[in-house]
């Protein structure tokens, strides 16, 4: 998962934009049912709110989904709407956070495995309208509980929190698992969002794998001197956040941080 930084998210949206999210978003309110806010939901104008927001990001933020970081093998990019606006499968008494669907700061870039539900095989996720807690007794229900949506803690990882994406780790054969130092609470963070994101999926593991191995390979060079500056070029490459699978990269570098050109890449004292 990679961290996004909301201010630069915020400084690329433009008064055109806001204005027809606003009007959106007013249309929605003045509705009088559950009915009649599904029936605006639907409608063209409001796809295009979330569609035209996914243009007006810059092409730093689009090269790779939020949650899973990968690029052409995970397919397309919709947006997610982080707390689901039709319905949350976590509460059955809850009618989806839809006063928040034209809320820029609810929406995620996901590939269509991390947001839609696909069932293999060996495995089974996507997160369609997951929203778990870890205190469901303070879930916001309508635009009323503003309070209670301050104080909502989601029991998985979000792209918009700094310290989230450190939760995240990878073993040898590229599947999702805890920091090593994470507590009880966070380890349960990453096992829901291993699930909800499909983060434990064949394809994507075999890509953790195959980039762990090319990790090894230059830390083989570094260590026996071969064509070093090539190999800390390549490595350094690899762990910038443009680049596919760059926490992943920074995991299985962290492993040979007794080497003074990993400290220097992963910026380590």
């Amino acid at each position: 998962m990679r961290w996004i930084c909301k201010e630069e998210i915020e400084e690329c949206l433009t008064q055109t934009w806001r204005d027809m999210a606003n009007q959106a978003k007013a249309d929605l309110m003045a509705a009088q049912n559950r009915e009649e806010r599904k029936a605006i939901l639907k409608k063209a104008s409001s796809s295009n709110v979330w569609r035209n927001f996914y243009d007006l990001l810059p092409e730093i933020l689009k090269r790779k989904c939020w949650y899973c970081e990968t690029e052409e093998i995970r397919s397309d990019m919709p947006i997610d709407h982080f707390r689901p606006k039709n319905k949350v499968e976590d509460d059955n008494r809850h009618d989806g956070y839809w006063w928040l669907a034209f809320n820029w700061d609810n929406y995620r870039c996901a590939c269509t495995y991390c947001n839609s539900r696909r069932v293999f095989n060996e495995t089974e996720g996507g997160k369609a309208c997951r929203f778990p807690l870890e205190n469901p007794d303070q879930r916001a229900f309508s635009p009323e509980d503003q309070d209670r949506l301050l104080n909502e803690r989601p029991n998985f990882l979000d792209p918009y929190n700094p310290d989230d994406e450190k939760l995240l780790w990878f073993d040898n054969d590229g599947f999702p698992i805890p920091n090593p130092e994470a507590s009880e609470e966070q380890k349960e963070k990453v096992k829901n969002s291993t699930e909800i994101f499909h983060l434990d999926q064949q394809r994507i593991t075999r890509e953790r794998n195959k980039l762990r191995i090319e990790v090894e390979t230059q830390i083989s060079k570094i260590r026996k001197n071969d064509d070093t500056q090539v190999a800390k070029a390549k490595l350094r490459r690899m762990v910038r956040d443009t680049e596919k699978l760059s926490r992943t990269a920074i995991v299985y570098l962290r492993v040979h941080r007794d080497l003074q050109e990993v400290k220097d890449i992963l910026s380590l004292d």
